[in-house]
């Protein structure tokens, strides 16, 4: 897969964990001023209502034929995400029964470490994701930092306050917090997944003009870069266009040329892979094996001819001295 490089305002972030939160001011309680008991309940927990809806009804203990029945309405449009009220349940005054709360809006709250203060101020974008959601993306602003640093960690709370016309930020789910804390115009950048290598020899493979199957390998030197994007000094230029997906694999590929056949009517080649413009390198660093291998032969020669030599000459020797004097036969002397 191929990008184009492009001239883009990049974003220096600040990347804060964190999760959504409720924002403080948004739920609101339904509770019973008489005492009673549960006759109905009209909503369950996830349920989304209106304000004004009726969402339980309670039956006074207060004398009479029937005996009076009070409904209670939510007083906010909202979610259900506490319910107490079960039907025949008692109840008594002031009891809490349901509680309700705005996720038309909610905060992700995280935390920043002491030397990331100075960069981080109330207005600023930030791009927020979850897990529930890996390719949405959410924007909201910083709306307040915590009067003071946590002792223990050394961190400042900082929330973010994010609009959820879609209700799919809910409480406690995890974030990332890409805070933006400025701005470079007009540079030339590329995805993160395009650049390979490590400090000092970073590199990325562009696609040719000419032959969509060839790729060469630029070292490249990078300047600031985003949760999203990194800017590139030297190496490519707009237009260029990048390998984002399989660039790993690509170091990796070579052009192999099959035996010709038939003389010069024969095809010139056949690629079993896309071609790279570093296949000269990959067969220069065959060679030292290629060498490493025939030295090796040369060695597991010389020493078999060494073992041979040794051998014949052994034998020479063994034919070239005369019988023991001990093998010769013995004269008895008489005394």
């Amino acid at each position: 897969m191929v990008e184009e490089a492009q001239l883009r305002t990049l974003d220096k972030t600040v990347l804060v964990f964190g999760q959504i939160e409720i924002i403080p001011n948004h739920p609101a309680a339904v509770s019973s001023r008489i005492a009673g008991r549960v006759i109905d309940v009209k909503v369950s927990d996830g349920e989304s209502v209106k304000k004004g809806q009726v969402v339980v009804e309670v039956e006074s203990l207060q004398l009479g034929d029937p005996p009076p029945r009070v409904q209670y309405a939510a007083p906010i449009d909202g979610v259900v995400i506490d319910r107490h009220a079960v039907q025949g349940d008692s109840v008594e005054p002031n009891k809490h029964l349901m509680e309700i709360v705005d996720l038309s809006e909610v905060y992700a709250e995280g935390r920043i470490f002491e030397g990331q203060i100075a960069a981080i101020k109330t207005g600023q974008k930030v791009r927020v994701s979850v897990e529930s959601y890996p390719t949405n993306e959410f924007i909201g602003t910083v709306d307040l930092l915590s009067g003071t640093l946590d002792a223990e960690t050394r961190t400042l709370k900082v929330w973010v306050r994010i609009k959820n016309p879609d209700l799919k930020l809910r409480p406690n789910m995890r974030a990332r917090l890409n805070i933006v804390t400025a701005e470079a115009d007009s540079v030339v950048t590329v995805p993160h997944s395009a650049v390979l290598g490590e400090a000092g020899n970073l590199f990325a493979f562009v696609q040719s003009d000419t032959d969509e199957l060839v790729f060469e390998r630029k070292p490249v030197v990078l300047g600031m870069k985003d949760d999203r994007y990194v800017e590139v000094v030297e190496g490519i230029f707009p237009s260029d266009k990048v390998v984002t997906l399989g660039n790993y694999q690509l170091q990796y590929v070579t052009t192999r040329k099959p035996a010709a056949a038939g003389g010069t009517n024969a095809p010139a080649a056949t690629h079993d892979e896309p071609k790279t413009a570093d296949h000269e390198h990959a067969g220069a660093a065959a060679s030292p094996l290629l060498w490493m291998g025939l030295a090796l032969g040369v060695l597991l020669l010389a020493n078999l001819i060494a073992v041979l030599l040794k051998k014949r000459a052994v034998t020479t020797t063994e034919a070239a001295v005369p019988p023991s004097a001990s093998n010769a036969p013995t004269g008895s002397v008489s005394k």
